[in-house]
């Protein structure tokens, strides 16, 4: 009988409607749940092939049709000689104030930088793939595999290719856009102003010595040690007098200052030379040094 009223009041506890209520929600929640992991199975089921698809199939279309291909662009500062190695395995010496860019890797027709300063190229044989070298002004020196020294800085009025071995074809969309072929110890002078291109014998010791930390000079006229100087110091000179850029100098530095390099010209020939010191900006940065080199 006491088993029976204890159920009696327990009874009378339940709250029917409540219970009803918190049993509909758990139906409701485990439905919706159903429904949320069938929904993402079946979206699985469709993505998964689009994405193996476009992964092993679409994608290395687009990556083998260049249309993604990332550049690389390298500088050499003032000073500083710099060494990279391309996509191919070719090697190259960028000199001081130079920047090449190259793609993270080569096209299936061509292998192609651009080229704007000075640099010493030793190209990877490749028959089937041709090496270009763009500059600024539309020169192009092509081969397949040698070594060849290119000076195009964007402010000289001349660009020069030399050769040192294998065979290089340069040529020029400006003028009569000529092509040369150049063999060893050749070297092609294209003339910015006209467009017009000469091939010479040069000395390959004398135009490549740069990339092993070296500048020599043979009978090299003033004005354009000055230029070399300039971008190898990262400083302005200025040249007072007419006659000063006809002054001609034979020299071979390795590790000298610029100091030491301005002395032994001045012992040289009748000549002069001052320092300003840098000065600091407003932004923190400085001013380059000014050399100014006068007749006594």
């Amino acid at each position: 009988m006491n088993y029976l009223l204890e159920n009696y009041e327990k009874q009378k506890t339940i709250d029917a409607a409540v219970d009803w209520e918190q049993l509909h929600k758990r139906i409701i929640s485990d439905r919706n749940r159903r429904l949320f992991f069938n929904y993402l199975r079946n979206t699985a089921a469709i993505l998964l092939p689009l994405f193996l698809a476009y992964q092993y199939a679409f994608y290395p279309i687009l990556k083998k049709s260049g249309s993604a291909i990332e550049t690389i662009t390298i500088t050499s500062a003032p000073g500083m000689v710099t060494k990279t190695i391309l996509p191919d395995g070719s090697e190259v010496w960028l000199n001081a104030l130079s920047s090449l860019t190259y793609p993270q890797r080569f096209s299936e027709k061509d292998r192609t930088v651009q080229l704007s300063g000075e640099a010493y190229f030793k190209v990877v044989s490749d028959k089937k793939h041709r090496f270009n070298v763009e500059t600024p002004q539309k020169m192009i020196v092509s081969a397949y595999g040698t070594e060849f020294n290119v000076n195009a800085y964007e402010s000289d009025e001349n660009y020069e290719v030399t050769l040192e071995s294998g065979q290089v074809e340069v040529s020029s969309e400006i003028g009569s856009k000529a092509t040369e072929s150049l063999v060893v110890d050749e070297k092609a002078i294209l003339h910015i102003s006209t467009g017009n291109m000469h091939v010479v014998t040069a000395d390959t010791y004398v135009e490549t010595a740069w990339k092993d930390g070296k500048m020599v000079f043979r009978r090299e006229k003033l004005v354009k040690i000055a230029e070399k100087l300039s971008r190898k110091f990262g400083v302005d000179i200025c040249l007072e007098g007419d006659r000063l850029k006809e002054y001609e100098y034979t020299a071979t530095f390795t590790d000298e200052t610029l100091e030491d390099i301005l002395d032994l010209l001045k012992r040289s020939a009748p000549i002069t030379y001052s320092i300003c010191k840098q000065k600091q900006l407003n932004n923190e940065t400085f001013t380059r040094r000014k050399v100014t080199i006068k007749s006594q």
